[in-house]
């Protein structure tokens, strides 16, 4: 199984990047392929534009998801954009692996979304949505910190609202939108705030939630 991972933290030494090094030792010794696309480390170009494609099609009038869909179309996507295409073709699972920022993906991760998951690649021209989408075959699941506790994330915490609601849009409108089958995340909470020991704990229940997902 081909497992990959994008990895959205800046800071090697966070415990975020340490999430993500605990699942590539998983899959490792399971006998896995595991790809860690660390969007920081590559110097990854959020902002989709006109540079994503090599060349345009010629329309009088410039829509970026045309464009896409044309670049598809022509197997013309920039090279960047390109290769992060290849890895998640070759993907079995996708990990999508970062600290919680307002209440969503950091602006390298969704810039990685914009430009990654392109009209025509991920979702439209010959592919659906939802059930009927491209990656439908494919499991897919965040990994995420968080700087609250999980007392927050409740109707009488300090945000009001859970976090199942709060990660919805990445769930249904981004990752089970073009076809994976997603799994419950995956919270490390208030891992700034903590201890050691229970840092190391949370370690400890990463490991049984992938042997419990990816037995």
């Amino acid at each position: 199984m081909n497992i990959l991972i994008v990895h959205a933290h800046e800071n090697k030494d966070s415990f975020s990047s340490t999430l993500a090094q605990t699942a590539k030792g998983f899959f490792e010794q399971k006998g896995h392929k595991v790809t860690i696309s660390d969007l920081y480390r590559k110097g990854f170009n959020p902002v989709g534009g006109k540079h994503d494609f090599k060349n345009l099609s010629g329309n009088a009038y410039y829509k970026y998801a045309l464009e896409q869909n044309y670049a598809t179309q022509e197997n013309s996507f920039a090279e960047d954009v390109a290769k992060e295409m290849r890895l998640l073709e070759k993907a079995d699972a996708l990990i999508l692996n970062f600290p919680l920022w307002w209440f969503g993906l950091p602006a390298i991760l969704k810039g990685w979304v914009d430009r990654v998951l392109a009209y025509g690649f991920a979702y439209g021209g010959e592919y659906g949505i939802y059930k009927d989408g491209r990656f439908k075959e494919k499991k897919a699941f965040l990994s995420i910190t968080t700087g609250s506790p999980a007392s927050f994330y409740n109707a009488e915490g300090v945000h009001g609202r859970s976090l199942d609601n709060i990660l919805k849009n990445i769930n249904e409108g981004i990752v089970g939108l073009v076809g994976f089958e997603v799994l419950r995340p995956f919270v490390a909470y208030a891992v700034s705030r903590i201890s050691e020991k229970e840092r190391k704990l949370i370690l400890k229940k990463y490991t049984a939630f992938l042997e419990e997902n990816f037995d």
